[in-house]
């Protein structure tokens, strides 16, 4: 592993989002974080990708269950041929 790509903004920012789902590895979240403590830019960030992932938890959303998307295709289908 580069130390050096690590500490580049972009680098630490995907990082960043994969921590937030927990698919980060220990050394990419020690390195992301001492990024963050120099890089004012990247600690913003962290801090807004934290709080859109604690309002997307609390929101409680649901997805269309796989039959009626099947359902909605064919009904598209069918406007779009006619």
């Amino acid at each position: 592993m580069n130390l050096g790509i690590l500490f580049k903004c972009n680098e630490a920012a995907h990082i960043c989002d994969k921590s937030q789902y927990k698919e980060s590895s220990f050394i990419e979240r020690l390195l992301m974080r001492m990024h963050q403590w120099m890089c004012a830019v990247c600690r913003e960030h962290s801090s807004e990708n934290t709080k859109l992932t604690e309002i997307i938890q609390k929101a409680d959303l649901k997805t269309m269950p796989e039959k009626d998307k099947i359902e909605l295709r064919e009904v598209i289908q069918q406007e779009i041929s006619k």
